[in-house]
């Protein structure tokens, strides 16, 4: 939701590590084994998901009305390094601006911890890398005399979830009936480590325009600012809607998948 491809330039003393690097790191002949986000919590993570695209369909409702605001597309792919650490890679476009936001994310396969992530907006590209307590990177804003770049530092305590992949995250947690969990995500906007309360509000057949009725488990989280709704697949753990609602612009945007669902084994 917070938010290659587009050039941009830094001045030497500015930190940029890009995800190529970051995954030099992790298959490099000596590893060191980062911990989980969720010492106490077991995501259910699928060890070998293979390449996926996923197309959702995007809709805007203001003043009751609703709009299409064109698809979001999510691809995923797994790196694997000769350490036998294996990195998950989601990519996300979808519209923004007037132009089309690009967000990659990187995670540790088996936890989803944030390993890095860059973003190339109509006007700004981010670049971040997760390294223990802290993110390391940079901001580029573009401007009428030029691109200016900040470096950023931030400390977010430890390992945390990227807030790109929070539907994917929400997905992989052990949902039941009554379940409740405060997540630490990553918001560069709101300085970094921002904690959100999930909760499982109900289990329910529900009927989407493309896939039918389907038995799925309706999880909130409290983002600030634009609180969540995530529709997950009981059975298949796919995450079938998201709706964001953002009361100070009066709107509401929801995501809803048009891929079909694809049957493993």
């Amino acid at each position: 939701m917070i938010q290659a491809r587009t050039r941009w330039s830094a001045s030497p003393k500015v930190l940029v590590l890009s995800i190529a690097a970051v995954v030099a790191l992790a298959c490099s002949p000596h590893p060191i084994e980062a911990p989980g986000v969720l010492p106490r919590i077991q995501l259910q993570v699928d060890g070998n998901p293979g390449p996926d695209t996923v197309i959702y369909r995007r809709s805007i409702t203001r003043g009751g009305q609703d709009s299409i605001a064109g698809t979001r597309t999510v691809v995923r792919r797994v790196l694997a390094g000769p350490d036998g650490t294996p990195l998950l890679e989601i990519e996300q476009r979808f519209p923004a601006g007037g132009g089309e936001i690009v967000d990659t994310a990187l995670a540790e396969l088996r936890t989803l911890r944030a390993v890095a992530h860059r973003s190339h907006q109509p006007t700004r590209t981010m670049r971040f890398v997760f390294a223990g307590k802290d993110v390391e990177g940079t901001v580029a804003s573009a401007g009428p005399t030029g691109d200016s770049v900040t470096a950023v530092h931030q400390a977010v305590g430890g390992p945390i979830f990227d807030s790109n992949v929070l539907d994917l995250v929400v997905a992989a947690l052990p949902l039941r009936r009554q379940f409740t969990a405060e997540l630490p995500f990553f918001i560069y906007e709101r300085g970094g480590r921002v904690v959100m309360p999930v909760a499982v509000r109900d289990r329910a057949d529900v009927t989407f325009s493309e896939l039918g009725q389907r038995d799925v488990w309706i999880v909130t989280v409290g983002v600030p600012g634009a609180p969540a709704t995530v529709w997950v697949d009981a059975r298949t753990r796919a995450v079938l809607r998201v709706r964001y609602d953002i009361s100070a612009r009066g709107l509401s945007f929801t995501d809803e998948r048009a891929t079909t669902l694809v049957k493993k084994g």
